[in-house]
């Protein structure tokens, strides 16, 4: 089992590595405003990303103090 994991760990960063070497080749050939563009909708996806993010931890926080305020429930044993 550890060697699978070792093969698709390698694999993964294999293909992040391919990834970053086709963006910078990519970037060489983008203009300067492209680029500045492009930086933008990345920093928009973070946002999106955190936003998400923050959204679900304060339902889960929601969901605690919600359980919090009930208090001991009584469960019928049969």
């Amino acid at each position: 089992m550890a060697k699978r994991h070792e093969k698709v760990t390698n694999l993964v960063n294999s293909m992040l590595d391919a990834e970053k070497n086709f963006w910078d080749l990519f970037l060489d050939f983008v203009p300067q405003e492209a680029k500045k563009h492009l930086k933008a909708a990345r920093k928009e996806k973070l946002m999106a990303l955190r936003s998400i993010l923050d959204a679900k931890i304060e339902h889960l926080e929601e969901d605690e103090k919600k359980a919090s305020k009930k208090g001991p429930q009584k469960v019928k044993v049969q």
